[in-house]
């Protein structure tokens, strides 16, 4: 994630002296009257709002840097990225209503509840994004039985009956894919829908400690690519699936 946290880093810290250098970008105060303009330390909060965003910005670079040189776990590193974004929209929000004197007293009211309402969505997301990410990234379950084969993880799950199953081929690495469709890839799992670079479509549920892999391909051109959780229980679901009778 070296690049995703280099890519957001420079974007944040660019987002940064861009405030700083023209206000008018910062929402809400492009659309103030004059009037209610009057209201706004604009200085204080450009400056603040570079800060928050430069602060925000260069720890991820740091973070970036620090995974270059310890394996950090990309869930742990998915996790440091959603907190550094959460509190830089909280200190954003915070110092708003710091330097904004129409957020005071009475006549804010409003304004400060639908703020207050914008940060708890803003916050929400992040933290369900972040939830969803470990939700879906935990690897695929497959289970062989006289029937055929059922792979399911928390977002997919495929039912392949035996009597469907044309050709099953081990293999002893990963095929070589293009890129995903519609899935989930991580450093740990690749499930869901992708394309090899030999242009067929297929499904894979593979974890990157599961060892093996087995092929299968269907009667109506289905192609899996499946393992388990560890090289131990992969070895019995192929042992399992070549002694189906098809």
């Amino acid at each position: 994630m070296f690049w995703t946290d280099l890519i957001t880093g420079v974007i944040l810290m660019l987002t940064g002296l861009l405030v700083y250098r023209n206000p008018m970008l910062i929402s809400g105060v492009n659309t103030m009257s004059n009037e209610r303009l009057s209201k706004v330390d604009l200085e204080g909060l450009k400056r603040a709002l570079r800060n928050a965003l430069m602060i925000s910005g260069a720890v991820l670079l740091l973070l970036g840097g620090l995974s270059t040189l310890v394996d950090i776990p990309e869930g742990v590193h998915y996790a440091l990225m959603m907190v550094v974004v959460t509190v830089m929209v909280v200190v954003a929000f915070v110092v708003s209503r710091r330097y904004d004197a129409g957020q005071q007293g009475e006549e804010g009211r409003k304004e400060r509840r639908k703020g207050g309402i914008v940060l708890a969505i803003v916050v929400t997301l992040l933290v369900a994004s972040l939830g969803f990410y470990f939700f879906a990234s935990g690897p695929a379950r497959i289970e062989v039985s006289k029937d055929g084969i059922t792979a399911k993880s928390s977002l997919y799950k495929v039912i392949i009956p035996v009597t469907d199953i044309v050709s099953t081929t081990e293999l002893s690495e990963w095929p070589d894919i293009a890129m995903r469709t519609n899935g989930v890839g991580t450093s740990k799992v690749s499930i869901g829908h992708f394309r090899l670079k030999n242009g067929e479509n297929c499904m894979l549920f593979l974890c990157t400690d599961g060892g093996p892999v087995i092929e299968v391909r269907t009667k109506d051109g289905q192609l899996y690519y499946l393992n388990c959780a560890t090289e131990e229980e992969t070895l019995e679901m192929i042992a399992k699936v070549n002694a189906l009778e098809r």
